[in-house]
């Protein structure tokens, strides 16, 4: 029966592809799996005896012939050692795709997350842009009514001081020429009592301009009166005429629809009495 050798360190059959070595105890090895070994253990001793081993001690490559049917089952259990290890790695390659897969689904997840909380967030600035825009306009709104306000009260002020300016120029022309003067000198002298002095004469002035051109507006306006109410009386009389006319009118047609009446009375009667006559003579 053929010999069937195996690596004690790895567990795997001798074959051509990785090379043999023997220890001067007699027990061979790979040499990759050996060269490990003495790596990693705490002393420099067989793997498989214990007995201390020396580098010169070591060969590194053995030879090995093997007839042609030993060839074929090595060859197969090569092959059945390659096919274990692609298994192996095939069940190692699907435990990473697993693992993988269940990264994926988590970062799936974790981007449908962000997703949504991205998609939130949007909404949350679409309204705070919206309340922004709102704010914006009311800002530009009550802008608009405090420059309107200001120049309301810019517009009170300049009234208040026309008001108060009418009101002396109203005292001025009810007033008798003592009290006038008296105004005038209170008002003081220097430039501030000239300049109000020369307001006074300016409204005077402009108040004269108005009741001329008052005036003449009411002379225009009593004119037009005038000739609307020539014209109203003129309408008036051809008024009366034409109701006199249609009155004649009215009269003269209930005299010819009296005489109408007559006429028709008369031919019934006539009738009436010739009707009789005619039955006799029939009977």
């Amino acid at each position: 029966m053929p010999i069937r050798a195996l690596c004690t360190i790895c567990s795997d059959f001798f074959d051509h592809s990785r090379d043999v070595a023997a220890i001067h105890c007699g027990h061979t090895f790979h040499l990759q799996c050996l060269i490990q070994w003495f790596e990693t253990a705490p002393s420099r001793t067989c793997p498989q005896c214990r007995i201390q081993v020396g580098r010169r001690t070591i060969i590194n490559k053995l030879f090995f012939d093997l007839a042609q049917e030993e060839e074929s089952v090595l060859d197969a259990e090569f092959l059945k050692n390659e096919l274990d290890n692609t298994r192996a790695q095939l069940s190692q390659k699907e435990k990473e795709k697993r693992d993988s897969q269940v990264i994926i689904d988590t970062l799936r997840d974790t981007l449908e997350e962000r997703n949504a909380t991205v998609e939130s967030l949007q909404k949350a600035l679409d309204k705070a842009e919206m309340l922004c825009s709102t704010l914006k306009k009311q800002m530009k709104y009550l802008e608009q009514q405090q420059d309107e306000s200001r120049q309301a009260q810019e517009e009170a002020r300049r009234l208040r001081t026309k008001m108060r300016t009418m009101e002396r120029i109203e005292l001025l022309l009810q007033s008798q020429r003592p009290e006038v003067e008296e105004m005038i000198r209170d008002m003081g002298v220097g430039q501030s009592a000239v300049e109000q002095l020369a307001v006074y004469c300016v409204s005077l002035k402009k108040e004269y301009e108005n009741l001329k051109e008052a005036r003449k507006a009411s002379g225009e306006l009593a004119d037009k009166l005038k000739k609307d109410l020539f014209s109203s009386k003129s309408k008036l009389q051809t008024v009366y005429s034409e109701l006199d006319q249609t009155k004649l009118e009215l009269k003269s047609a209930q005299k010819d629809l009296q005489s109408a009446d007559k006429e028709i009375m008369g031919h019934s009667l006539t009738t009436g009495e010739a009707s009789p006559e005619r039955g006799s003579e029939t009977g």
